[in-house]
């Protein structure tokens, strides 16, 4: 019998123990060994070139230990380095970034005739373009002007988003005065102006006559329900992340630097978003007095459900 045959048609013996034995020493100690000898081994202790908790292979010839935990280099040159980075779009026909953080996505040339955004007002609510006059960052102005329950919503055409498929969306927003207004920034969102639907969404939200905190509501279609952040509004700059997982299912929203919601209720999972409604944001006052939200563009990483081939 030799040594390369199954344990229990082997005889024990040193040899075939070291070699099914992981080890634990020192890098000290693990460099004296034969390497011939053994196979796997677990270094306790940084030395002579090996590092603390890291795995190590020896090769059959005892040239060389391979760290288990090393990576390769993943640069997307050619096949040794994870295939070519040009192919990675070719072999995932379904998947698309929407990147709105153009100057075209943020600056319409003429608002009476929007190019990019689908634009809907209610009484003296008005869409018009901003330049911030500190930092000179380019956003959309949704004013609800100075007549209670007026209303400013932008929504984005596109391709349909695949409510079965792992979704990612990110906005920046700020709001002028934070008081006496109610919005909804996400995916398939609803009209500020009209009734919580069960239509498949993904939004952030927010109304004063609730708190004044940020909210996720979620439908699935047959059912929909928000959720308390907890996180308080205020007139700073405020990042929204909204991570979409249908194979759990649940759905994580961010605000700014709090802490994570995770929603594990009224997930959307199958279906699309209507196709003139991928992105939306949407604001009305509560107050016979302007309330402002200002837009700074929207990253949103999603599947389609269909394949152009």
């Amino acid at each position: 019998m030799t040594v390369s045959t199954p344990w229990n048609k082997t005889p024990s013996s040193d040899a075939k123990l070291n070699l099914m034995t992981n080890i634990s020493d020192t890098g000290a100690n693990l460099a004296a060994l034969d390497k011939t000898k053994h196979k796997i081994v677990i270094c306790t202790a940084t030395g002579s070139g090996y590092t603390l908790d890291h795995p190590y292979l020896f090769t059959d010839d005892g040239a060389s230990a391979i760290d288990l935990r090393s990576t390769a280099s993943h640069a997307h040159v050619d096949s040794s380095t994870g295939g070519e980075l040009a192919e990675i779009a070719n072999s995932n026909p379904t998947y698309y970034d929407l990147i709105l953080t153009k100057a075209p996505d943020l600056y319409e040339p003429s608002w009476a005739s929007p190019v990019y955004w689908i634009k809907t007002v209610t009484s003296t609510g008005s869409v018009t373009n901003d330049t911030d006059g500190t930092t000179g960052e380019r956003s959309i102005k949704l004013d609800s002007g100075a007549t209670s329950g007026a209303a400013a919503t932008i929504n984005y055409p596109h391709l349909q988003l695949d409510w079965s498929k792992t979704a990612m969306f990110q906005a920046k927003i700020r709001i002028g005065t934070a008081s006496s207004l109610a919005f909804h920034v996400g995916v398939g969102a609803d009209d500020i102006t009209a009734a919580d639907s069960n239509t498949q969404k993904i939004q952030c939200e927010l109304c004063t006559t609730t708190n004044n905190n940020f909210w996720l509501r979620t439908g699935s279609g047959s059912a929909n329900t928000a959720s308390d952040t907890s996180v308080a509004f205020g007139t700073s700059r405020t990042p929204i992340r909204i991570k979409h997982y249908p194979s759990v299912p649940k759905t994580m929203l961010y605000v700014g630097s709090g802490s994570e919601l995770t929603k594990t209720t009224n997930i959307p999972t199958t279906s699309t978003t209507a196709d003139n409604n991928i992105v939306k944001f949407s604001l009305k006052n509560s107050t016979a007095a302007s309330r402002t939200m200002f837009c700074y563009g929207a990253r949103l990483q999603y599947y389609v459900s269909d394949e152009w081939v």
